[in-house]
């Protein structure tokens, strides 16, 4: 597959993250002479975006694209990693992550100050990632370090000591991963030992910060799949993502040409108050369903069913054994243009 072409300057806009003390601005698209690209942040215009067969994703250089060969190419990579994320699959790996779970939650105490990203979610996402992609979990543990270069210079892409970083991380990780489809490979190992770390501590982060929402889950576990939804719209990890136009095309208004770029503001379309009523506020009883966290259309995550139901089953035990939580120290937050999310999680649990 063709390079993507030179990173995109830091945004002009800050207020796109969980840990911004103000809302994101939202306005009609817009083109950014200084990124060079289209700007859309408002939830309808995304939503047109998303399932635009005239955008692509990332941002490409077309004259270094066979769209058609890599087409054919993408759409027979997602038919064979839906085939391994078959429900037979899933259903054993999350019978055995619940397992892992249950364990290591019995394990946290009550009372005295402890990381639940170091003492609970992280491994955890690295045991289920050696689980999917079918390497040993020793091989995990060896690996760690390599994934997290990989997926900090994802998180914050203009850094470029961060992309130094992880080319060779990428290499090296490459090297153990030699069958199943892609997407289960390295970058699988990567996606699921770091991104749904990076998923689940800012989730964590949003019900911790609403003491009542955690109290209603207690209350009401069965409800966990609907109140996980709410919790992926509103903490929102993913801050953007970029298309590139392959053809000339009408969108929300504004001509888009061929070869122009396009960024999504995809936290600030999880907070369009178009869409979601009083959109700041963590309702784990809402039920707006749409958000972006995972894309929309064609280019949608294909494991976002994965995703979401290893978020699922390592939050409930922590929501049913503990009564309440707070936090024990001040969050210091990790990521860049891409991503953004507590780098740790210091708290105190309640029985």
């Amino acid at each position: 597959m063709a390079a993507q072409r030179d990173i995109l300057s830091t945004p002009a806009w800050t207020h796109d993250a969980f840990d911004s003390v103000q809302s994101p601005e939202l306005e009609p698209p817009y083109f950014d002479q200084h990124l060079q690209a289209w700007v859309l942040s408002r939830h309808a215009d995304l939503l047109a975006a998303f399932h635009s067969p005239a955008l692509i994703v990332g941002r490409r250089d077309l004259a270094t694209v066979s769209f058609e060969s890599e087409e054919a190419a993408r759409l027979k990579m997602r038919e064979e990693t839906r085939e391994a994320l078959c429900p037979a699959h899933v259903r054993v790996w999350r019978e055995e992550l619940n397992a892992n779970a249950e364990r290591l939650c019995q394990r946290l105490c009550a009372g005295e100050p402890l990381d639940l990203v170091g003492a609970y979610a992280r491994p955890l996402c690295l045991s289920f990632a050696a689980m999917v992609t079918g390497i040993s979990q020793s091989n995990a543990v060896d690996l760690e370090d390599l994934a997290q270069a990989a997926s900090a210079a994802t998180a914050d892409p203009e850094n470029a000591a961060l992309r130094d970083s992880a080319k060779g991380a990428n290499i090296t990780l490459s090297q153990y991963f030699h069958s199943g489809p892609e997407p289960l490979r390295e970058s699988g190992f990567v996606g699921l030992s770091q991104t749904l770390l990076r998923i689940v501590s800012a989730a964590w982060y949003a019900l911790i910060e609403s003491p009542d929402q955690w109290a209603l889950l207690r209350r009401s576990p069965e409800s966990i799949d609907q109140a996980m939804e709410e919790l992926l719209r509103h903490a929102s990890v993913i801050r953007m993502l970029s298309r590139t136009a392959i053809e000339d095309v009408d969108l929300s208004g504004v001509r888009i040409r061929k070869g122009d770029q396009i960024i999504l503001r995809v936290f600030a379309a999880n907070h369009d108050g178009e869409r979601f009523s009083e959109p700041q506020q963590l309702d784990c009883t809402r039920r707006d369903p749409g958000h972006f966290l995972f894309g929309a259309g064609g280019h949608a995550c294909v494991a976002a069913n994965l995703l979401r139901t290893a978020a699922t089953v390592m939050t409930l035990p922590l929501v049913t054994r503990f009564a309440a939580v707070h936090l024990a120290r001040p969050v210091e937050w990790r990521g860049g243009s891409i991503m953004r999310n507590p780098a740790s999680l210091w708290v105190h649990f309640r029985r």
